[in-house]
């Protein structure tokens, strides 16, 4: 199959958004002016289920819906957009809605590299022995875009791409020699998959010279979005020879594959590129978020995690929706989550014990929702911190926080978790208590 993507404007020539009822097809025309989109034709064909719209998992993952902005600015850009105004006239409220739902996304002053003072570019030091790259070209886009994903600024964005990527593939190497800790270095963006081989390559090269690092991680959606990255791409045999020459060098390499509903999984180019992927040695561990509307059921999440482990993959993390910004509509209420975790592993086979979870993501705390206890009649969650920013205690630690069955915030992580955060007054905990 060929790669075809379509934007905003190149969809609405194809027979799909024809297909879509009216008032989708005006939620699209509004929306896509706000948020990036981005589809090819192998999810069109393949992956979305077009006689359940609007209420497809797929179409969902790849649609923007109207719960994603205000009800007073979707209000205000549909009566724009009716009053027949243009593009032009149109967009200086465009971007003002745009700047409203910009991510704010937190970092630690310890997490951000520097050498004599001077930030390392394109570089994250999350967790004390592992750091994030973000080389120029694997930050600017993705096969399709997900509606949930808080990293749609950087598309078509170069100042946000040039601030928070790096172009010279060794630039971080002398961050990573004058810190021997770091063993894992993990490749992201957008998504590295979207590169060619050779270009990927160039950049991982000079992170195989140094000895303390042992894992090469490549973080990717192109398992679910495009399969065909691994079986018919021009370059696929190649991409596959940089995993075993990655290995031959004596790294680990780690695929971290997003998955989001078990549908991704269900056809037979998918299972065919999972296969020549683990003939190359390369282990696969996967990875989502649990999402409103699209994946928040314990029968979602156990046939996700059953359909990775019968294709030989690890199950690895859910992830919690932080929130980075003003909107909502993807995260569910953290009692919820819990619930769907906990009976989702109950239904799934004993394997995916692996998988840990609900797990909050994009704050630099890696936390685990870990369950909730009762003490002297008032429940809290219990949160436990499974890695910290460099130099911040915390790691392993365990908080409280109130119960409620309608939040869906968990408030600040990195200020709960920091050594300055004041210890909880609360009666010894009884672990076995438990609600």
């Amino acid at each position: 199959m060929k790669f075809i993507s379509y934007n905003n404007t190149s969809f609405k020539k194809t027979k799909y958004y024809l297909k879509l009822p009216d008032q989708e097809r005006e939620v699209f025309d509004i929306l896509s002016s706000v948020f990036h989109f981005k589809v090819n034709a192998y999810v069109l064909e393949y992956l979305i289920n077009w006689d359940a719209i609007p209420n497809d998992p797929i179409y969902k993952l790849i649609f923007p819906r109207k719960e994603m902005l205000q009800p007073v600015d979707y209000k205000a850009l549909r009566l724009l957009y009716q009053s027949g105004l243009d593009d032009k006239t149109l967009m200086p409220f465009i971007q003002k809605v745009k700047k409203k739902m910009y991510p704010e996304v937190k970092h630690c002053e310890t997490s951000i590299p520097k050498i004599n003072g001077v930030r390392v570019k394109g570089m994250y030091s999350n967790f004390e022995t592992i750091v994030s790259l973000f080389p120029d070209p694997m930050a600017k886009t993705c096969h399709s875009y997900c509606s949930y994903c808080f990293r749609w600024i950087m598309f078509n964005n170069k100042e946000a791409q040039q601030n928070s990527s790096y172009k010279d593939p060794n630039e971080p190497v002398a961050f990573l020699k004058a810190h021997p800790e770091i063993s894992d270095v993990l490749f992201t963006g957008a998504d590295p998959l979207v590169l060619k081989a050779k270009t990927l390559q160039k950049y991982i090269d000079p992170v195989l010279d140094i000895d303390s690092v042992k894992v090469i991680r490549i973080s990717s959606k192109s398992l679910g979005w495009w399969p065909y990255r691994f079986t018919t791409d021009q370059d696929a045999d190649e991409l596959l020879e940089l995993f075993r020459y990655i290995q031959s060098k004596g790294k680990h390499l780690n695929l971290c594959a997003h998955f989001t509903h078990v549908r991704e999984l269900e056809n037979s180019v998918v299972k065919e590129a999972i296969k020549r992927i683990r003939e190359t040695g390369t282990v696969i561990r996967c990875q989502g978020p649990i999402v409103e509307g699209i994946n928040d059921t314990p029968e979602d999440w156990s046939a996700l995690w059953n359909a990775q482990i019968a294709h030989g993959m690890v199950p690895y993390y859910m992830f919690i929706e932080a929130d980075h910004n003003s909107e909502s509509c993807f995260r569910i209420p953290l009692a919820k989550a819990l619930q769907i975790f906990q009976t989702a592993q109950k239904q799934t086979t004993g394997l995916a014990r692996t998988v840990r979870g609900p797990v909050f993501m994009n704050d630099l705390h890696r936390t685990l929702l870990d369950g909730i206890i009762t003490i002297d009649g008032q429940q809290y969650f219990v949160l436990k911190s499974l890695q910290a920013p460099p130099n911040m205690a915390g790691e392993g630690t365990i908080k409280l926080i109130p119960y409620s069955e309608t939040t869906k915030d968990a408030g600040d992580l990195i200020a709960l978790f920091s050594k300055e955060s004041k210890e909880e007054t609360l009666p010894v905990l009884n672990l076995n208590e438990t609600a």
